[in-house]
């Protein structure tokens, strides 16, 4: 059995461990053109030095913010820990936030070189992307080459060679923006080695095993753990479009053990299992993010696993991963009952080195962190989490900052900005985003204590609950197709199913839509922001 190596908070010196100990081991397969390549350790360091050594000849200084926008394939991660090694700092933006909002984030975070492919190159000239700091435009071909495109001055002559230390900025990772602007999480060497080593120990990964990693960073953690990482033909900023007849064949070629994939994505994949009557016998680990996956999909995944492979639910945020973990036999077997009596998502126990605790419920900022700010058991406020992968600042935003950070002597408390309240037992229940919790009438609903209650009719895939001119508006998403008829009995159905609970009660408005708004990264958070505006057009 392959043993994994001791690492350090280095990520390039990570890469050139793992490398030096495996270097024939593949470190990708992947899909180019009709056929299957492999790319291995050896050859991923090798691409990644002389892509740093060309960096080094252009002059470049480390902590130099660098915009990434190279599509995700072997010439991304190549280039990525090019990056890492020469001490610069990668800017991390999905370019499916549109191309005002990706604008905007490179005047936040004013990126002084900029790496694209052709496409993005074109497109930043035409929207002028950068264009008050940008100073080096280098292009990424196929081939893995770097061409120079534009180089404004000789600010970067007199490069030194990068010295990290684990508070040295690694990247800035832009969040999904699904309840806001994006903000840019600053991480450090340490954020990174802390996240790695994190999901390494809780999930027991041995750099034996073969990933199928349906998210670009993932496939990064992949590399520094010794894990081979299968990229199949998929499309990776949108998972809701994922042609799942490729992942699956892909996992079966190639006896993949891990994934990591959205809950929208397991649902698509689900489904075209059933319909073509295939299994997943290789899969021993299944990892889903993103949001809470409905019980439904939980459920019918499980199906094309064997009866010895776990299905995972973690819950994290851009600025802090993993949080928590939860088992999916534990969501059917006993906490999916706790959810239909209105009691929210059990989202599992706190991972080792993740202290998580809850405090009120309040909008304003918190400077210092108090004992007296912890709420008991069983009482919902705010989830804020402290520890070594806790993300200490946003890039260039000092009242997101003040919003969700609290110090703790010489450590950073993040406030999550969701809702949630512990159990007897330990485990940790989401209620709902802080700002998307519903007040009608001087009370407040948390939205998936609501939802959960409603989520449990058959005909139902998710809902979420919004208010209209001090009225709580129940929207519905059913699992297919529905005629006018059948929305009429369903919603009296559901009508039935609320008016066992106290808040739910209160609901007398229900409204369907095919499919809810949700977030770029994922496909998976309801933006229930646009479902209000939506709510309040139709009712008026």
């Amino acid at each position: 059995m392959l043993q994994s190596c001791p690492m350090s908070d280095d990520l390039g010196s990570r890469l050139d461990s793992i490398a030096a100990k495996y270097p024939d081991k593949a470190a990708f397969i992947f899909r180019r053109g009709l056929s299957w390549k492999t790319l291995s350790y050896k050859q991923l360091v090798d691409r990644s030095d002389q892509l740093a050594g060309g960096l080094r000849e252009l002059g470049v200084k480390p902590g130099t913010h660098a915009a990434l926008m190279v599509p995700p394939g072997i010439e991304f991660f190549a280039l990525a820990f090019a990056l890492v090694k020469t001490g610069l700092v990668p800017i991390l933006v999905d370019p499916a936030l549109g191309f005002r909002i990706i604008s905007q984030c490179f005047a936040e975070s004013k990126p002084e070189i900029f790496f694209g492919s052709p496409v993005t190159q074109l497109i930043r000239s035409f929207l002028g992307w950068g264009n008050e700091t940008i100073r080096l435009s280098l292009t990424m071909a196929n081939s893995g080459r770097l061409f120079i495109r534009k180089n404004k001055d000789s600010s970067f002559v007199g490069y030194a060679s990068a010295n990290l230390t684990p508070n040295s900025p690694a990247a800035i990772i832009y969040t999904s923006g699904s309840t806001g602007f994006p903000k840019g999480a600053v991480y450090s060497q340490a954020n990174f080695a802390a996240q790695i080593d994190m999901l390494t120990n809780t999930f027991h990964i041995d750099p034996e095993e073969i990933d199928l990693p349906a998210f670009p960073l993932f496939a990064l953690i992949d590399c520094l753990v010794g894990v081979t990482a299968v990229i199949p033909d998929m499309n990776f900023p949108s998972p809701s479009k994922v042609n799942p007849g490729r992942v699956i064949n892909a996992v079966n070629k190639f006896n993949v053990c891990n994934m990591f994939a959205s809950p929208v994505m397991l649902d698509g994949l689900a489904k075209y299992g059933f319909n073509h009557k295939l299994k997943l016998p290789s899969l021993k680990r299944v990892i889903t993010a993103g949001a809470p996956a409905p019980v439904q999909v939980l459920e019918n995944f499980r199906k094309m696993l064997t009866d010895e492979a776990c299905l995972f639910g973690i819950y994290g945020a851009t600025e802090i991963l993993p949080v928590s973990v939860i088992e999916s036999r534990e969501v059917l077997a006993d906490t999916r009952f706790k959810s239909e009596q209105g009691l929210g998502v059990c989202i599992g126990r706190p991972v080792k080195n993740s202290y998580v605790r809850i405090i009120g419920i309040s909008d304003s900022p918190i400077s210092e962190w108090s004992d007296s700010l912890k709420l008991p058991a069983n009482t919902v406020g705010e989830i804020t989490v402290k520890g070594p992968a806790v993300t200490r600042s946003y890039i260039g935003r000092a009242e997101a900052d003040r919003l969700a950070k609290i110090k703790e002597g010489a450590e950073i408390v993040h406030r999550m900005g969701d809702l949630g309240a512990f159990d007897e037992e330990g485990r940790l229940w989401y209620c709902g985003r802080k700002s998307q919790r519903v007040e009608v009438s001087n009370e407040i609903f948390f939205t998936e204590q609501i939802e959960g209650i409603f989520n449990a009719h058959p005909r139902v895939y998710r809902t979420a609950l919004v208010a209209v001119d001090d009225e709580p508006v129940l929207w519905v998403q059913p699992t297919g197709p529905v005629h006018h008829s059948e929305k009429l009995r369903i919603a009296q159905e559901l009508l039935a199913l609320g008016a066992k609970h106290p808040q739910a009660a209160r609901i007398k408005i229900i409204l369907f839509l095919s499919q809810f708004p949700t977030d770029i990264r994922h496909n998976s958070k309801i933006i229930r922001e646009k479902l209000a505006v939506l709510a309040r057009n139709r009712l008026t």
